[in-house]
């Protein structure tokens, strides 16, 4: 761990600091006996013209909940960025100041109160971004006055601008390679390859799911993957799958996935066979692995060739914590993902017999429907020749594969210009000018930056899928605000998870990649003290030991994580556990046990609080409760009395505390019955 990434307690200690740092210490001017003065500049120095500086009342933030049913309804859309919608209502009623030719600023007076220091850029300024270094605390009026204050806010790309790739970067930010370990780094890979961007050290288990790839010379020296009992109403998992053929048990089997490593050529393969319909002309069908998809989050996916086609197209789903002798046809070893895509039912689904094997649909291609929220510099394209909308991304020689077939290999994952913003005229410029700073940016628009794609929205353009795009089919560019992002790049009727994605309470994540949608439902995002935003947990450059780069080990008892700006208000953990049950829980409860439940689900989860043995039976539905393997982010308590837990079949219920680490001395056994 690297000590110098975490952050201190929120104190009179830091926020002196923090104004101190601010101060100059320089001959600039000497602020009134009650005003505040100061220069607002970019990072290089560079003077900020027309800027308005604002003293945002922390009274004036908004602090009341913000639902999910609010947010798809855009009723919330004026208070759902604490300090720009506080700015865009009542700006001109807030005590401001305009900056001069020179970037500086000054107030006579700063009234009584606490306040978050805010810089607007001049609307016709298109290089800086809103936010300052001094907008994400609240400040009393006492330790403002007869101050000077200078105010950094952070550049930005100008259009002109291209992308050079994370190996570009790191010639001169050597200190950020550490980046290479983390998950977002991880995601699409060559199987069993890293890249010269990719660090597998952090997370050993990424290939888990390679060993089910036996080494053979033909397909049926590989693993099967037993795909049967199909049902039409299920969403992307039409099959049940098995390792191990369930004929025995009454089991329809149509397909079987047979999972190999050719030991001629050493590819990762998938063959198709249609069990259902032998009379199949194309089975056993044979695909090579080009891409796979995850492996450090619970799940791995296979991305596979087509001839004819240019575009790679998934199947399949490995689930690190997955158990064939579970009941749950989703919590197993592997689950289908979309073998329907490659399956012509003859339009009777129920009837193998008729089932065919067939060419994908050009629609389902990962470049169309996946690549944006992972590769930067996304910009679509349709090949002529196969009708497949294709994207290109950024080029770097030492990225993973050549995912738009120009010759020139592409870097598939996250780095650092999905965040800073392209930077060529960065490194031209050789200053920390004409780049994204996210720590200089207000709290909305640095939650935005992962809000573009942990927020599980449908885009503006004329596909409207996962990717955040606006109608000219524009990926959302970093730094840009929420109001700009919902109004520009989101469907109106999806600017968020769908209710779907949440569980009966709607409140809580049933489904993965909504954390920023949580987030935003929570007091850390709005509230009259500290706006936090991701990087304040997370250390999105990888100088962290813990587990998804958190800054501090969040499995301590009194959890650093959480006592770093908590722990002035609240006690250690077990006074505050009696303060709020009644009972002192000692040194088995930590901050996130409680606060952090994993209730959405990537891959498979685990068992979580069991009424009775495990038999991998239909009799566990009522038996088995299970914990999912994403954490909330709405950081409150969902009780036993929640809509998703009581009265509800165990192994369909919201995981919650009292059905996981509470269950090991309370009794869950009578949730189910109302």
């Amino acid at each position: 761990m690297n000590a110098s990434r975490s952050l201190p307690t929120l104190s009179a200690s830091l926020l002196g600091a923090l104004l101190l740092a601010a101060c100059s210490s320089s001959g600039g001017p000497i602020a009134p006996a009650m005003g505040l003065s100061g220069t607002v500049t970019g990072p290089a120095g560079d003077a900020v013209v027309g800027a308005t500086v604002y003293l945002i009342p922390s009274t004036d933030v908004p602090t009341g909940a913000i639902t999910p049913a609010e947010v798809l309804a855009q009723t919330v859309l004026d208070v759902d960025e604490p300090l720009e919608d506080v700015v865009a209502t009542s700006g001109s009623s807030l005590t401001h100041a305009l900056t001069g030719s020179d970037g500086s600023y000054a107030f006579a007076s700063v009234p009584d109160g606490s306040f978050f220091v805010f810089v607007k850029p001049a609307a016709t300024d298109l290089e800086h971004l809103a936010g300052g270094n001094l907008c994400r605390v609240s400040v009393p009026a006492t330790s403002l006055r007869a101050t000077v204050q200078d105010i950094v806010i952070s550049s930005s790309p100008p259009a002109s601008a291209h992308y050079l790739g994370m190996s570009s970067c790191l010639v001169c930010h050597a200190e950020y390679a550490t980046e290479k370990k983390l998950a977002h780094r991880l995601g699409f890979r060559v199987p069993g390859v890293s890249s010269g961007l990719q660090d597998t050290s952090y997370h050993p288990e990424v290939d888990d799911g390679l060993a089910y790839f036996t080494s053979a010379a033909v397909y049926t020296g590989g693993t099967p993957v037993y795909h049967y009992d199909y049902d039409a109403a299920r969403g992307f998992d039409k099959y049940k799958t098995s390792l191990t053929d369930p004929t025995g048990d009454g089991g329809v089997v149509a397909f079987i996935l047979w999972l190999w490593q050719d030991s001629g050529t050493d590819e990762y393969k998938i063959t198709f066979e249609n069990v259902g319909n032998a009379g199949d002309p194309q089975s056993p069908l044979e695909r090579v692995v080009a891409l796979t998809y995850g492996g450090a989050v619970q799940k791995q996916r296979y991305m596979i060739e087509w001839p004819g086609l240019n575009g790679l197209y998934p199947v399949l789903q490995f689930q690190t914590q997955g158990d064939d002798d579970r009941y749950d046809r989703t919590r197993q070893v592997y689950r289908d993902y979309h073998l329907d895509f490659y399956v012509d039912d003859g339009g009777t689904p129920a009837n193998v017999a008729d089932d065919l094997l067939r060419t994908p649909d050009v629609t389902r291609n990962i470049s169309r429907n996946c690549i944006g929220c992972h590769a930067g510099g996304y910009e679509q394209y349709t090949d002529g020749g196969t009708g497949e909308v294709l994207a290109h991304v950024i080029r770097d020689t030492n990225g993973e594969y050549d995912i738009d077939g120009d010759g020139f290999t592409d870097d598939l994952n996250t780095g650092c210009e999905n965040c800073h913003g392209p930077g060529s005229e960065h490194v031209a410029e050789q200053s920390p000018r004409y780049i994204v700073m996210p720590e200089l940016l207000s709290p909305s628009r640095s939650n935005q930056l992962c809000g573009r794609c942990h927020n599980r929205q449908l885009g503006a353009d004329a596909i409207g899928g996962d990717h955040p795009l606006n109608a000219a089919g524009e990926f959302a560019p970093p730094g840009i605000s929420r109001g700009e992002f919902l109004a520009e790049y989101v469907r109106a009727d999806r600017n968020g998870p769908a209710a779907s994605d949440y569980w009966t309470d709607f409140l809580h994540s049933k489904s993965h990649h909504q954390q920023y949608a949580d987030f935003i439902f929570s007091k850390h995002y709005r509230n009259d003290k500290q706006l936090l935003v991701c990087s304040d947990c997370h250390d999105m450059h990888g100088h962290t030991d813990f587990p998804r780069a958190l800054v501090e080990d969040p499995e301590l008892e009194n959890t650093p994580l959480c006592m770093r700006c908590h722990g002035a208000t609240v006690p250690f953990n077990a006074q505050h556990t009696l303060d709020q049950t009644g009972q002192s829980h000692g040194p088995f409860s930590t901050c996130v046990d409680c606060h952090m439940t994993k209730t959405a689900k990537s891959g498979a989860g685990q068992y979580g609080f069991l009424l009775s043995a495990a038999t991998g039976t239909a009799a566990d539905d009522t038996e088995v409760y299970y914990e999912n393997d994403i954490t909330s982010h709405v950081f409150d308590v969902p009780r036993k009395t929640n809509p998703g837990v009581d009265g509800v079949e165990p192994t369909s219920a919201m995981p919650i505390p009292y059905t996981k680490r509470c269950g090991v001395c309370h009794d869950p056994s009578d949730l189910q019955n109302p």
